[in-house]
């Protein structure tokens, strides 16, 4: 649908993601993620509500979704955001909220060592280059 809104969001996976095939043989894996907002008030960091995402994944993406994901690992991802209204058992209305993906990866949790930088060469002075601002 044109003018679904794109998110981008980073969390933790709350289940490992589920493969399936449609009835029209379009393979999609669907997963949660859990995103905590960190909040900081009087100079303490706190959790804010939990939101949580369910997502989906279409296509050939399906299958590295199903994996390479697993719960508990960190990752992003990015795709067309929309809100699923449906009604519950006992006749509630709920609201869910889901991310049809375009993209998703991992999020490194620790790096092993330090990173340096190295200069080999000097840099170039910005006033001679075109595309600098």
């Amino acid at each position: 649908m044109a003018g679904e809104p794109i998110i981008t969001v980073t969390g933790n996976l709350g289940a490992d993601p589920e493969l399936r095939t449609t009835p029209s043989g379009v393979s999609v894996a669907s997963f949660p993620i859990a995103n905590t907002p960190r909040i900081k008030k009087n100079n303490e960091w706190t959790d804010g509500a939990t939101l949580w995402f369910r997502c989906f994944v279409w296509g050939k993406d399906s299958a590295s979704a199903a994996n390479e994901l697993r719960k508990g690992t960190r990752v992003f991802v990015t795709g067309r955001f929309v809100v699923d209204n449906w009604v519950d058992k006992e006749g509630k209305d709920q609201k869910t909220l889901v991310i049809n993906v375009d993209e998703f990866g991992i999020v490194p949790r620790n790096v092993p060592e330090p990173v340096t930088v190295k200069h080999d060469k000097p840099i170039e002075d910005p006033v001679d280059d075109p595309w600098s601002f």
